[in-house]
């Protein structure tokens, strides 16, 4: 119960204080005459005054709050390691148990490290759930805010005014001081490297508490494949170059033996993803006469930054006059011998665009070509309206293209059509998509083809007649493909609405040059926390198996179902362990990274008050380490302390919050005691006038 003194004024103030100088102004003009009633006159306008301020008395029934003291029990998978989830167990039991001894508190526990924030991002975020949950607490009442974690927090604030309403911040470790620990630590390594070049990747071996002495053995695979050993110092930084030798995700793992006394084996490898990517593709074009379809391919390869394009046309052909001199040509003469036997290698595609002057070409220069894809290149046929284009079936490059010249030689077929995908075109990487890319506006019409017949491959687009208009194939290491019109300028131009061409064109020119993600038998894996998630590109019916390998060694075959995406499968599969999976399907392998090597979580395990001192410095809470004071004390502490907590206590700020449950007022004076005031003064000065008067006379 809590009493107050308050006035009422039965009157504004302003005509108050009217009155107030009203009556000083006949006080002083009564003290200047001398009158005798000066006293009388005072003390009346005095009760008068304390009566229109009807003063009372307020009167609170309260009900005291109990304070909410926060503890925040940290559930990451690195409390599981020494045991550390069994003592957070026993402290957050020994707090309970305190404060049922004290009165007026409750707890109000946090689990954290469990949330989707630090699942997906394999660290402890303990801040990140107790900003969760600040719409549930009563600000007014926090007492302080208990962490009983192990230190290794990732997202501790840096300012600490939006939490001081939690203040005073305490903490509880869990683990011991100087337990001994060994770790990998990478200390450089590029997200990509060229393939076929060296890349230079650092790691440590790092050990905490006390740690036996000697040479480390370090072991490192490529791939799942060792290509490296030896012995390093610990703490010094050791240096290893690898060469990539595929695009893509190439795995390097490192590794150091465990050892016996250390907190963890979880955090003795570390991975390093390197993605193998080319430096530039060279590319040469060849167009064998002037055409307006060739600005398509040139504009195409001319945007894309990582090619270097080498374009030829060819004007005239070796059997056409000119009786120009050849020292006043302007025009470069076709390095035939340079690029079709000395350079032919160093091009990772080559394209034929409407070329039919193959008398231009020796055999020899023919068979080099064919080598040059079986050996590992590209080589990309676009077919035009020439009837002399199918000369070139009679060379070398027959042994290679996958598509003939029609038998008869009815070669050339005329008359609109629109371009349509096969069924398996419409599942393949170079084409699946392309109608979905293009929204709703059907594809404009081509004019002419190539009459041909597919003789190898797979037709993923179709023409006049349903004739094969895109057709692709594997040849030895190398790919072809043939594209048996030259009307691809027709979309470019936006006739008829117009279509996909630079989607067409760049899959189709990524895919001769070996582009991981257009692979058919494209395999991916995708780390989210502790799930994977590993996806396959079936374009084969019945999709190919895939093959998990776990870090220790054991497989297991993964049930893969329908995607989203039409032509692609998945699976999602729940890992516990930390380490590097392996995907394959036979042809292609995938990998993820689960917790080592990427993880803060398990970057460093070992207890610390390092992380969390600051905070508990600035509002001066306690720093306990539970293995060195199991029976820590909670105390009941004034909020305008300055200290709460020590070594071994906690601080439990009282902020004495109530709500007024009921209130009293008790008027100083009743009405019935203001009329006997008013009119008791006024006859008695009346009285004592009278009487004044009488005397006088």
């Amino acid at each position: 119960m809590n009493a107050s003194f308050q006035l009422s004024p039965l009157l504004s103030f302003a005509l108050l204080a009217a009155l107030a100088g009203f009556a000083v102004v006949i006080l002083i003009a009564a003290r200047w005459k001398k009158a005798p009633d000066f006293y009388a006159r005072a003390l009346f306008f005095l009760l008068l005054a304390l009566l229109l301020l009807d003063p009372s008395i307020i009167r609170e029934v309260r009900k005291p709050l109990p304070d909410k003291l926060v503890i925040v029990v940290d559930e990451s998978p690195s409390e599981k390691i020494a045991n550390r989830d069994k003592e957070a167990e026993k402290i957050l039991a020994h707090i309970k148990s305190e404060l049922k001894s004290m009165q007026g508190v409750q707890p109000v526990v946090v689990h954290a490290g469990q949330d989707p924030a630090s699942l997906r991002n394999q660290d402890t975020e303990l801040f990140s759930v107790l900003r969760d949950r600040l719409s549930d607490l009563p600000l007014s009442r926090i007492a302080g805010t208990v962490f009983i974690t192990d230190g290794q927090v990732n997202d501790v604030p840096k300012d600490i005014g939006p939490w001081e309403k939690l203040a005073p911040f305490s903490v509880v470790l869990t683990g011991k001081k100087d337990a001994f620990d060994r770790r990998i630590k990478v200390v450089s390594a590029p997200e990509y490297g060229l393939l076929s070049k060296d890349v230079t990747i650092k790691v440590k071996v790092e050990d905490s508490g006390e740690a036996p002495a000697g040479p480390v053995a370090l072991e490192v695979t490529q791939d799942g494949n060792i290509v490296s050993a030896k012995t390093v110092a610990a703490g010094a930084v050791a240096s290893f170059t690898f060469r990539l030798r595929h695009a893509g995700q190439n795995v390097f793992e490192f590794s150091v033996p465990p050892v016996k006394g250390e907190l963890t084996t979880l955090n003795n490898t570390a991975a390093v993803i390197v993605n193998g990517v080319r430096d530039r593709l060279k590319v040469l074009l060849v167009s064998g006469r002037p055409h307006i379809g060739e600005r398509a391919w040139r504009d195409l390869l001319k945007s894309d930054p990582s090619i270097d394009l080498v374009h030829f046309t060819i004007l005239r052909s070796p059997t056409s006059f000119d009786p120009t001199p050849a020292n006043e040509l302007s025009l470069i003469a076709f390095p035939v011998q340079e690029l079709f036997e000395k350079k032919i290698k160093d091009f990772d595609l080559i394209i034929f665009d409407d070329y039919a002057q193959y008398g231009l070409l020796l055999p020899q220069y023919f068979d080099n070509i064919a080598q040059y894809v079986r050996g590992g290149g590209a080589f990309l046929m676009e077919l035009g309206n020439d009837r002399h284009e199918e000369g070139l079936f009679k060379t070398p490059l027959d042994s290679i293209l996958p598509v003939a010249p029609q038998m008869p030689p009815d070669d050339l077929l005329e008359g609109a059509y629109v371009p349509q995908l096969t069924d398996i075109g419409k599942r393949h990487p170079v084409t699946a998509g392309l109608q979905m890319n293009a929204g709703l506006q059907p594809w404009g019409r081509w004019l002419t083809q190539l009459n041909v017949t597919k003789t190898r491959g797979e037709t993923l687009m179709t023409g006049l007649n349903g004739s094969p208009l895109l057709v692709l194939d594997q040849v030895g290491k190398g790919r072809v493909a043939a594209l048996t019109s030259d009307n691809v300028w027709m979309w470019a131009k936006g006739i008829d609405g117009g279509g996909p061409y630079i989607g067409l064109l760049r899959r189709v020119a990524h895919w001769l040059m070996k582009e991981p993600s257009l692979e058919e038998d494209y395999i991916k894996a995708e780390t989210h926390g502790s799930a994977i998630t590993v996806s396959e590109r079936a374009l084969t019916q019945p999709p190919l198996p895939v093959t998990l390998t776990r870090p220790d060694g054991k497989t297991e075959n993964i049930a893969m179902s329908a995607a989203g995406r039409k032509g692609w499968v998945s699976a999602t599969v729940t890992v516990s362990g930390n380490g590097i999976y392996r995907f394959s399907n036979g042809k292609k392998n995938a990998f993820a990274v689960v917790g080592t090597g990427v993880s803060k979580e398990f970057s460093d395990v070992h207890t610390t008050a390092r992380k969390l001192a600051a905070l508990v410095d600035k509002t001066h809470g306690a720093m306990i380490w539970y293995d060195d004071h199991p029976r820590f004390s909670l105390r009941r502490v004034g909020a305008s302390r300055r200290d709460f907590g020590g070594d071994d206590w906690i601080g439990v700020k009282e902020n004495d919050v109530y709500v007024v449950k009921n209130i009293h007022g008790v008027e100083l004076l009743p009405n019935w005691l203001f009329l006997i005031i008013v009119f008791g003064g006024l006859l008695g000065v009346w009285a004592y006038e009278s009487g004044f008067s009488a005397k006088r006379i």
